[in-house]
């Protein structure tokens, strides 16, 4: 009997030392753990916070029509993830005009930017969905009866007075830089360059994601370009419309075009006073002209142009 009991005094010292080692262990551990976890989760997030970063540069880069990108920065953010924030505007002829705010969201394992519900589309026009702001709209010839109705509204922007705007022109064939300008007026500015889709593609249904180049005012150079080929062709992710992959045919605009002097527009987003878009009226190399932001001008701010 007194055996049994030394038994169970020893089986139960024996147990309570394993409980203690453990609790201990886990003390030690525990904090060790966290402290290794909570690294390895925030390099995780960090490479896929900087991954949406590159990509979001990129497609800025590449699908800003007459856009600027004020910032890029990352919003909230917490251990399983945050977001990244770009607030946009457009300079309309030295005059900024508040445009759209643009999200991505990444945790440890992915990152997608939110492209969703910022362009409001009726068969008339198309405009942003948070600042109700008239979109100037590209179309292709090749398609007679566009999602949003064919636009000719470069008469009716240069009858206004006193104020500034922007208009994308769609060219009836594709022109190069130089003969782009050579048929700009005095007085207009060539903000952004299309490059134009092709097939039966419709490009009023592709929420302003138009594929093109942003000028330096007013002019681009052949660093300008390299450096937007280059975007061109490691851009991924950028787009379906309709079996249209955008980044398809940024691929294979970038390997036809080498160099600016090559490379083919489809058309232009021109900025200035509106009355100087006069000379533009009844051009027959224009076959469509969508009206984009205007502003009234004031005394204390110049046109750039």
């Amino acid at each position: 009997m007194n055996q049994d009991k030394q038994f169970e005094k020893l089986a139960f010292r024996i147990k309570l030392k394993r409980w203690v080692i453990t609790i201990l262990l886990i003390i030690i551990l525990f904090p060790i753990m966290t402290a290794v976890g909570y690294k390895i989760t925030q390099s995780f997030s960090a490479r896929q916070s900087s991954g949406l970063m590159k990509e979001m540069e990129i497609q800025q880069d590449l699908m800003s029509p007459n856009i600027q990108n004020s910032d890029l920065v990352i919003g909230n953010s917490n251990i399983g993830g945050g977001t990244v924030v770009s607030h946009q505007y457009k300079d309309i002829d030295g005059y900024h005009l508040p445009w759209q705010t643009v999200e991505g969201k990444y945790n440890w394992l992915y990152h997608e930017i939110q492209t969703d519900n910022l362009v409001n589309t009726d068969n008339q026009a198309a405009y942003t969905r948070t600042t109700q702001t008239k979109i100037p709209l590209f179309y292709n010839n090749r398609v007679k009866s566009p999602n949003v109705s064919k636009a000719y509204e470069v008469k009716k922007i240069s009858q206004m007075k006193n104020y500034v705007g922007e208009v994308a022109l769609t060219f009836r064939h594709p022109m190069t830089y130089s003969q782009i300008l050579q048929k700009l007026p005095k007085g207009i500015q060539a903000n952004w360059f299309w490059l134009g889709v092709n097939g039966k593609a419709d490009p009023t249904i592709e929420d302003n994601c138009f594929l093109g180049i942003q000028s330096f005012n007013g002019k681009l150079g052949p660093n300008d370009y390299k450096g937007f080929r280059k975007s061109l062709q490691s851009a991924k992710n950028l787009g379906t419309y309709n079996s249209f992959s955008i980044t398809d045919y940024a691929h294979g605009f970038a390997k036809k075009y080498p160099t600016l002097n090559q490379a083919r527009f489809s058309g232009i987003i021109i900025t200035g006073k509106t009355e100087n878009f006069k000379p533009l009226v009844n051009q027959n190399w224009i076959t469509e002209s969508s009206v984009g932001a205007t502003i009234k001008r004031v005394p204390y701010i110049k046109p750039s142009f």
